[in-house]
């Protein structure tokens, strides 16, 4: 006995007539899904949206303001230019007559500042990286020993 119409009508008709029908329903649903693009629907909607606003703020007297491409970022060769300009400026290093950067005072010193502040940091993490691994060996041996007093 069938539980539904729909179980009924499959009886009642010829095994082969449901099986194309379905199918050629299924394969219609499929291509609407493939033909129907919701990115592109959405995008139509939001110009048309967008097109409404500006000609109703338009209307109002706003006027339009054209906005800036933003700049793309400097490629490599350009950084490069650019820091040795920089150095320049600050007068760390100066440019001989075969263009080739020559280190001055200023820049020896500077250098050096860097180079002493760069170590102190290493060696702050370095010591930080020590204190912590203790910790974790003092964690470690501490758990074994209740481990132990489990037994």
């Amino acid at each position: 006995m069938p539980e539904s119409g729909i179980d009924q009508i499959n009886e009642e008709a010829e095994p082969d007539k449901t099986d194309a029908l379905s199918s050629h329903l299924l394969g219609g649903k499929k291509k609407h899904d493939e033909d129907k693009n919701v990115e592109t629907e959405e995008v139509q909607r939001l110009e048309k949206g967008t097109d409404y606003l500006t000609t109703l703020l338009l209307q109002q007297g706003v006027k339009e303001t054209k906005t800036k491409s933003k700049k793309t970022p400097p490629k490599l060769d350009e950084l490069k230019k650019m820091f040795v300009q920089n150095l320049l400026k600050a007068g760390y290093v100066t440019v001989d007559d075969k263009d080739r950067t020559i280190l001055t005072d200023d820049g020896k010193k500077f250098l050096d500042n860097q180079t002493k502040n760069a170590s102190i940091k290493v060696e702050l993490a370095k010591l930080k990286n020590l204190e912590y691994r203790k910790s974790l060996e003092r964690k470690t041996k501490s758990n074994n020993k209740k481990r132990k007093k489990k037994r």
